[in-house]
């Protein structure tokens, strides 16, 4: 199939996706807790609200692993309500999504920052700085501020002190939505953030924040990859016994998100969805430069991984054809050992354990496991290629004066390239399409841009298409490459 004829097939699709986001009409009957009963309900999987609802027999539970699928699930209708924090979403956000609070459970939950457990001098120095900003009314003004005010505009905020020298603070988030946490303008914002940089001036210590999936956030913290975490993490007992919480700065009690009634009037077209979401999810808050950030990212990783994999390829190709029966041993059990890891395992491996005391970043981390998997699979094709060459072609070599290294160099592998480039391409695509896994580590590609878009969007249809599209077309730059790197050896 041609490329012009892919690239409409693909748009016809992206035209025919958007229906899908029609949100459902009709509004809910939810207006109380006794109302649950017999209703669909859905949740966040790992919150306190999952451990509540799970033990309940009267209602259908779903648990979702992000807020926008939840919320999502909610406007489609495949749910009936949502159980989540009563701030999750402004006045404003509230009336575009088409949702409201039904109501709101009166028990409130406290929430902290969770320290490493037995760091009791990073527990004292934060305690001691959050007791000074609620003593001074700040801390009071900052909530004014991010969790009251009825639009936010971060960029009015007064600018907090930052500091470039000394060990940083490395701050794990697990929240990308506001009040607490969330992308915007290019940066980190939100009542956690903002109390993250003063605390980190308070030290005179540089801010370091990433962002980590919230399974992964206590090994996280336990494996030192951060000196706190936070998210909206609600103190539990059993939680206690995990990590030291820090004083508690933000009650929140848990709300019944349901479907508001649409208001009368003509629905938007096909083509005003379409523009209203480009316009959400690229052009507010500059969200386009997540996108951009996301893919320069994933390049870094692939183009480093797929050069410094091809030269140990080459070296594992050399040991597998070697004379030497441990080399080929050696090599049979790498490439066994390659083939039977998952490639998150081995990412994760890498990150939290071969590699978690050295300092290196995950960017780094990432670039040497996938150079490490990458390498097996460059060899394997180098090393079949070779074998594939007829042995004619070696002894024509020699017989004419060369000697091997030169019947190599100028007969064998030019023609081994030349029949290993298609698979050679293959393995290069499959590890452009295994990078989407990074963010695991906190490394933010361009997957994770698009996981961040619908977080701030709640659309689901277009960040990923354009995340699709993003790989669709990198897989394509990485195929006219080889094809033409072939070319050059054929006419070598």
């Amino acid at each position: 199939m041609s490329l012009l004829r892919k690239w409409l097939l693909f748009l016809l699709l992206s035209v025919l996706a958007f229906p899908a986001c029609t949100v459902h009409s009709g509004e809910s009957t939810i207006q109380c807790e006794a109302d649950l009963p017999g209703h669909r309900v859905g949740t966040l999987s790992g919150t306190v609200y999952e451990i509540q609802l799970v033990e309940r027999q009267d209602m259908e539970l779903f648990v979702y692993s992000s807020l926008p699928d939840g919320i999502d699930a909610l406007r489609k209708g495949r749910v009936d309500a949502i159980i989540y924090d009563e701030f999750a979403f402004s006045p404003s956000e509230l009336r575009r999504l088409g949702i409201r609070i039904a109501f709101c459970i009166e028990t409130p939950f406290t929430t902290s920052f969770a320290f490493k457990k037995g760091d009791s001098t990073l527990v004292k120095a934060y305690n001691t700085f959050f007791q000074e900003l609620k003593a001074s009314g700040e801390f009071k003004r900052m909530t004014d501020f991010w969790v009251y005010s009825e639009e936010v505009s971060p960029e009015d905020y007064p600018v907090i002190e930052s500091f470039s020298e000394g060990a940083p603070l490395r701050f794990a988030n697990t929240e990308t939505q506001p009040p607490l946490a969330f992308f915007a303008n290019g940066q980190w914002q939100g009542l956690e953030i903002d109390l993250c940089r003063r605390f980190a001036a308070y030290l005179h210590r540089p801010l370091e924040i990433s962002l980590i999936d919230t399974p992964s956030r206590l090994l996280h913290l336990q494996m030192g990859k951060a000196d706190m975490i936070g998210g909206s993490i609600f103190y539990t007992d059993e939680r206690s016994r995990q990590v030291d919480f820090g004083e508690p700065f933000y009650w929140v009690r848990p709300a019944c998100y349901v479907r508001e009634e649409p208001a009368e009037g003509a629905q938007p077209t096909l083509w005003m969805r379409a523009k209203n979401s480009a316009r959400q999810n690229l052009l507010v808050e500059s969200r386009w430069r997540m996108v951009l950030d996301g893919l320069l990212t994933t390049l870094v990783i692939t183009f480093w991984s797929i050069a410094l994999g091809s030269l140990l390829g080459l070296l594992l190709c050399w040991m597998g054809l070697n004379r030497r029966r441990r080399l080929r041993a050696f090599v049979d059990l790498y490439d066994s050992f390659m083939d039977g890891v998952p490639k998150l395992v081995l990412l994760l491996i890498m990150f939290y354990v071969v590699l978690a005391g050295n300092g290196w970043s995950g960017l780094t981390v990432a670039i040497a496991a996938f150079s490490l998997n990458f390498a097996s699979a460059a060899g394997r094709v180098f090393r079949v290629s070779v074998q594939a060459v007829p042995p004619g072609q070696w002894e024509a070599g020699l017989a004419i004066g060369l000697n091997p290294v030169q019947t190599f160099l100028n007969i064998v592998w030019p023609q081994a390239v030349n029949l290993g480039l298609p698979h050679y391409r293959s393995e290069c695509i499959a590890l452009l399409k295994d990078t989407s896994i990074v963010g695991f580590i906190a490394i933010m590609d361009v997957t994770r841009a698009g996981d961040l878009l619908r977080s701030r969007s709640f659309d689901s249809v277009l960040p990923l298409l354009m995340v699709t599209a993003v790989y669709f077309l990198l897989a394509w730059l990485i195929s006219i490459g080889i094809k033409l790197l072939s070319y050059i050896f054929r006419n070598k």
